[in-house]
Formats: C-alpha cells, sequence, structure tokens
C-alpha cells in the first residue's frame, strides 16, 4: 500500500498545501497565509490542519516535498549574510563590469544593480590557470590568512571562491577550500567550479556569490523546518523542488540554495505538463497567478524547455540586464508584477498603473482587513462581484467589501473622476493587458504561433482572470484545473527526481579530442547515478538526457542542441553538425551549411521516473447537493457592465457535468470566472474546460 505524500510551497502572499493519498484515492488541499518573517511557522500550522482534516498522521506520510521563496525574497530585498569574495588576483571587479552591457542605451543615469559582495571583501591570490587547464602560475596562499582576518573582523559568515579557468582545472579552487577549512571554519564556502562547472568567468562569479548570499540562511531554515518535522513524526524523505523542475534531497538544496530560486514557480509548470499529459492537451500556454507575480509558461508537445541562465532582482524588473545572472538550470517561463496584490494607482500623467508593487500577505489587500489601505487586484475583484466576500478560503477568512471599494475609491477613482466599479474595472483590465503582452511577447521570442496553444489557469488569482486573458489572446479553450489555487503544490507529487551535470570543453568539432568528450560523460553520468541511488531511484528506472551548446567558429554566443545517444566520437561527427545545423534554423532561419563549428559546453540530465497517479480530489464528484449555489452581479470587460451570474459549487459538479456562463465557480482555494456565451465541462479528471464564444 503506498503511503501519502505531502507537498508544500511558501509563496509571496499564501502557503499551499496538497496531501495526495494515492492508498485511498484522494488528494486534500490546505491553503494559510504566509508568514514572512518566519515562513516554517505557517508551514508548521497549514500542515497541521491539512493532517487534521485528512485524518492521516505525519508519521504515516512518505515523502515531504517542499518549494520556497525564500531564496528570492533573500536577494531581492538584499537580506542575506555578509560574504567575501576571493578570486585570482586582479579579477576581483568582475562582477562590476560584467558582460560590459547597457539593458537601457540611451538612460545617461543608467541604474545598475549593486554587488552582493562590497569591493572590499572581493580579494585576489596569486596564480593563474590557463583555458585548457595548465598551471601558468603557482597559487600563492601566503595572503589568505590576513584575508580571513578581515572577513573575520567584518562579520563574514560565507564566502565565495571563484578563481580564473578553474572550469578546466580545479586545483587552485580546491586548494583555497582546503585552506578556508583550517583558516576559518566557521565559515561556509561556495566554491563556483562546484556550482557552475562552465566557462565565463563573470557568470560563474556571480552565481558562487549569490549562492554565497543566501546558504547559510536557507541552510538554517531547512534544517530548522526539517527538525520540526521530524519530532512531528515525519520518518520519509524530505524532498526539494528546483528550478528546473526536479527533486533533490534537502541536503543537497542546503548546499547549492541558488537552485531553488524558482521552485514554486516550477511546480506549477510540472503540474500545468501533468495535466496536459492526462487529458491530452499537449500545446499549453501555463498561466500561474498568485498573490504576488503571474507566470507564464510554454508547453510543446506535452514538454517544458529549461534554459540554463537567470537572472535575479533585477533593478528594473522588466529590463534584461539590470539584475544578477545566475548560471542555473531552470524552466523558461516570464514572471510580471501581476498578483492579487498588486497595488494600482494614478501616476503624474493621470495613467491608471497596475504593479508591480505589491502587498503581499502583511497587511494585504484592504479587503483583508489587516492594515492595508492601497487598492490592489483582489479590491477590484472583490467590487465586481467575481470574489465571494464570505468564501474566500472556503469561507475561513472573510473579506470586507467595503474597505476594498473604499481604497479603489481613493486610489483611483478619485483621481480618475469616475465611480468606483469604473475604477475596479479598469484595474482589471490594465493587469489582464499587462498579462497579455507579456504572453504575447514570450511566444513571439520562442518562434510560436500562439493560435496553437491553450491556456491553463491556476494560483489563487490565476481562475478569476484567465477567461478575460484567452478573449484578449484569442485563445479558444481555457482548462481550469480543480484545486487551482494549489496547483504549484501537486506539481511538486508530479515531478521526478532529476540531477542536471554540466562540463565546459570548448573546441571545433573537426578538432575534438572525443575521447576527453566521452570521459566527461562518464564522469557526469556515473556522478547523476550515485546522487539518485541515494535518492532511492533504481538503476533500470534512471534515463539520461545529453545535449551540447555550440556556435560558429567567431560567434560570441552559443545555441543548445540535443546530442545522439550512444557513443559519441569522430564517426558521429557528421550526425551532431547536421543536428547543429537543425537547431540553428529553428532558432533564425537559416543555417551556414560550411562554416566550422564550435562546442562549447557538455551538459547531461540524469533523471529517475515521473511519477504515475490519477488525483481523486476528496470533497468533490458527485456530492448529494445542488451544484447551483446562487446568482449575483459580476462585472465583464467585453459586455462593459455587470450581468447577472450563475454561482456554482465546484465541488458539486461530478465528471460530465455542464455549466454556462456568465458564471463564477467557487471553491476554496480559487473561483473561476467565465463570461457569457461560454461552455464549459467537467472533463474524468475534474478539470473545467471551457469554450469561448
Amino acid at each position: 500500500m503506498t503511503a501519502p505524500r505531502i507537498g508544500i510551497d511558501v509563496g509571496g502572499t499564501f502557503t499551499d498545501f496538497v496531501l495526495l493519498d494515492e492508498a485511498r484515492g484522494t488528494v486534500h488541499l490546505g491553503k494559510c497565509l504566509t508568514t514572512p518573517a518566519d515562513p516554517s511557522e505557517g508551514v508548521l500550522a497549514g500542515l497541521a490542519e491539512l493532517l487534521d482534516s485528512s485524518g492521516r498522521p505525519l508519521d504515516a506520510v512518505a515523502a515531504v516535498i517542499h518549494g520556497t521563496t525564500l531564496v528570492t525574497n533573500t536577494i531581492i530585498e538584499r537580506k542575506g549574510v555578509n560574504v567575501g569574495l576571493v578570486t585570482t588576483e586582479g579579477f576581483r571587479d568582475s562582477l562590476e563590469i560584467g558582460r560590459e552591457f547597457r539593458y537601457d542605451i540611451y538612460d545617461l543615469t543608467i541604474e545598475r544593480p549593486e554587488p552582493l559582495v562590497p569591493r572590499f571583501l572581493r580579494r585576489g591570490l596569486p596564480g593563474r590557470i590557463s583555458a585548457t587547464g595548465e598551471e601558468l602560475r603557482p597559487l600563492a596562499l601566503d595572503g589568505l590568512p590576513a584575508i580571513v582576518d578581515l572577513f573575520r573582523a567584518e562579520g563574514v559568515t560565507s564566502v565565495a571562491v571563484s578563481l580564473i579557468h578553474s572550469y578546466a582545472n580545479p586545483v587552485h579552487e580546491r586548494a583555497v577550500a582546503e585552506a578556508l577549512g583550517r583558516l576559518f571554519p566557521e565559515a561556509a564556502v561556495t566554491l563556483s567550479v562546484d556550482l557552475v562547472p562552465e566557462i565565463r568567468e563573470y557568470e560563474r562569479t556571480s552565481t558562487a556569490v549569490a549562492n554565497a548570499y543566501v546558504l547559510p540562511i536557507v541552510a538554517r531554515y531547512l534544517g530548522r523546518l526539517e527538525a520540526s518535522l521530524r519530532q512531528r513524526g515525519l520518518a520519509g524523505p524530505f524532498h526539494l523542488m528546483q528550478s528546473n523542475g526536479s527533486l533533490v534531497s534537502a541536503p543537497a538544496a542546503a548546499a547549492m540554495p541558488i537552485r531553488l530560486l524558482e521552485s514554486g514557480p516550477a511546480g506549477g509548470a510540472m503540474a500545468a505538463r501533468f495535466y496536459g499529459q492526462l487529458s491530452g492537451h499537449p500545446n499549453l500556454i501555463a498561466f500561474d497567478m498568485g498573490g504576488t507575480t503571474a507566470k507564464m509558461c510554454l508547453i510543446d508537445d506535452g514538454e517544458v524547455a529549461v534554459v540554463h541562465e537567470f537572472e535575479a532582482a533585477r533593478v528594473h524588473r522588466f529590463k534584461k540586464g539590470s539584475g544578477f545572472t545566475v548560471k542555473a538550470p531552470v524552466i523558461e517561463m516570464i514572471e510580471i508584477g501581476a498578483g492579487g496584490g498588486s497595488i494600482a494607482r494614478v501616476d503624474r500623467m493621470g495613467l491608471l498603473k497596475v504593479g508591480p508593487e505589491s502587498a503581499g500577505a502583511d497587511p494585504g489587500p484592504a479587503c483583508y482587513g489587516r492594515g492595508g489601505t492601497d487598492p490592489t487586484v483582489t479590491d477590484a475583484d472583490l467590487v465586481l462581484g467575481h470574489l465571494n466576500a464570505g468564501f474566500f478560503l472556503g469561507g475561513r477568512m472573510k473579506l470586507d467589501r467595503d474597505r476594498g471599494a473604499a481604497a479603489v475609491e481613493k486610489g483611483v477613482a478619485a483621481a480618475l473622476g469616475g465611480d468606483v466599479a469604473q475604477a475596479a474595472a479598469g484595474i482589471q483590465e490594465v493587469v489582464n493587458a499587462n498579462m497579455a503582452t507579456a504572453t504575447r511577447l514570450h511566444v513571439a521570442e520562442r518562434g510560436r504561433d500562439l493560435r496553437k496553444y491553450e491556456l491553463i489557469a491556476f494560483g489563487g488569482a490565476g481562475p478569476v482572470h484567465a477567461y478575460r486573458l484567452a478573449q484578449l489572446l484569442r485563445l479558444r479553450r481555457v482548462i481550469f484545473p480543480l484545486g487551482a489555487g494549489t496547483t504549484s503544490a501537486l506539481g511538486f507529487l508530479v515531478a521526478p527526481m532529476a540531477v542536471d551535470q554540466v562540463r565546459s570543453y570548448v573546441g571545433r568539432l573537426d578538432a575534438l579530442d572525443w575521447a576527453h568528450v566521452a570521459a566527461l560523460y562518464d564522469e557526469m553520468e556515473a556522478r547523476g547515478r550515485e546522487a539518485l541511488h541515494e535518492l532511492g531511484v533504481a538503476a533500470e528506472h534512471v534515463t539520461i538526457d545529453r545535449s551540447a551548446e555550440m556556435r560558429y567558429v567567431g560567434q560570441g554566443f552559443e545555441i543548445p542542441m540535443p546530442l545522439p545517444g550512444g557513443p559519441l566520437g569522430p564517426e558521429r561527427l557528421a550526425e551532431i553538425r547536421s543536428a547543429f545545423l537543425d537547431a540553428y534554423r529553428r532558432f533564425f532561419g537559416r543555417a551556414l551549411e560550411e562554416n566550422p563549428v564550435e562546442a562549447i559546453t557538455w551538459r547531461a540530465t540524469i533523471s529517475g521516473p515521473r511519477p504515475s497517479l490519477r488525483p481523486e480530489f476528496a470533497d468533490t464528484a458527485g456530492a448529494d447537493r445542488s451544484p447551483v449555489k446562487g446568482r449575483r452581479p459580476m462585472y465583464f470587460a467585453d459586455q462593459r457592465g455587470f450581468l447577472d451570474a450563475t454561482v456554482y459549487d465546484r465541488y458539486a459538479l461530478a465528471p460530465g457535468a455542464a455549466v454556462h456562463g456568465p458564471a463564477a465557480l467557487e471553491e476554496r482555494e480559487s473561483t473561476v470566472v467565465i463570461g457569457p456565451g461560454a461552455v464549459g465541462r467537467i472533463d474524468p479528471y475534474c478539470n473545467l474546460v471551457v469554450e469561448l464564444p
């Protein structure tokens, strides 16, 4: 008999819980406000409620899988620890030099992100490794004791080590780490070669510094949370969701916390892929709108795209190049400041703006009654009848419509000279238009045709806004999973165990040492198999995907491409070159047949099996009560006014049931809104599939 598993997603506003009980064939859901000061408090309180409602004790749980915003928030809010950087002499300014890229070439007062390590705590050591791994100058550790004395005096508790060309030969970085272990044993140490054994010094150093900046905080948090779970009876493993949609153990996550940057959104993408494969919808736009942000991810032929570079804590949220570069595998998605808590305002030009600032969980939107006074998207949704003030979080949290309306009146309506309903409708339209524009750009940048996709909507606010978003995008179908407000946490339970390995080895394809390439893959695959074995994955269930990043000789940047299976050698040269040309054509529409090609980086993803399950939600499908709860006026932008809409109890709708818009379908974690003329049906997996008129 299979023991239940629990997924826990800590977001900026809410913490979500899913208990999957395959033995009983049920899924139990939970939700509570996030406790920003100490997220573990909300986790433990919400978990206790979930276990009580499901009738399962924690000692009967097979595993707990966790995703957290702690890493992202720590970097954005600049609340990390004091970090010192040890680098090669003469290279301590690489963090500020970066790529010498101006994200706004016309702004003479351009603002750059301040490095996470001040210059006086970035210290160099003599010694040099060449790009081919040869020692050009021996490492001199004589100056390290003085550096440690400085670090200790300045309160440094975490040290990043990033030496030039260490990806080609890590011997100098290893020697520095060994010396730091003797001289500075109380400090956490991050080696760039352990985290990012890749070419490009700035990216590698930036990633190592960001990891060091959050490592002690995340390690303490995970250690404290795991200890609390053990005390409460958890005997099974405690895993973390990584940004690439795979799971790792808590110790591995604590050592490389930078790979948790997008763990929550990655869970949403995994859930969307799962639902798409389950119900036969392979091409999806996954739309995840929570309390703070909205995320969009493309799913093509049932798969998500993973990229290997990410930008965190941008000075200007929507301007690439204005943040810290992080080299880590992450599901490709866009994120904008559009959530239920996004604050609306009228700027100096008299224009209505929404976000990216958010009221978050504390104080939250004005209608929460927790001290917030700024008008937010949630306040507008409530004023327009899209939310039920008495059934928020299933009635556990009452919303104050009068407070929400007063905030919209004072913050927007008064400035624009309209009534409260018009102002609330404007807030909705602005945030929906922002999300539609971002989605169109994301689809276009990937060279995809928007018309082939369907929208799948989740997150607490996603189902409220998805119908209008689909109208703006001219999509014909929207899928609403049951329990949409906790979908990301469910995604944790359908994600595979996986390990990403990478090595840089630069050379022209026609002049590569293929024996060296084979040795690199042997090492990467052995490390991956060992890590999966420690996670309990049987050897016969391991799969390996290989890829590389290549470019034409003379180009500055490379493109990813899949590698064929089997041994790699000179006899496969034509096949590999052909794969590169195909990939190049997909990116740029054409390829240069005769130009020489060089390889830069080699990658392997070593994965366990994807969990196979069919969720059956508790308290659903055929409850002996009428599915119609009543009626209320709801505003619809395409109708430019209020309509009398049917309100349904989502839990009383069995598979096969049909609903007609205008309507709201209420559940504890979210509310689905559909417009006039739309027809929705509950499919065999409890998804509501809506066809737009």
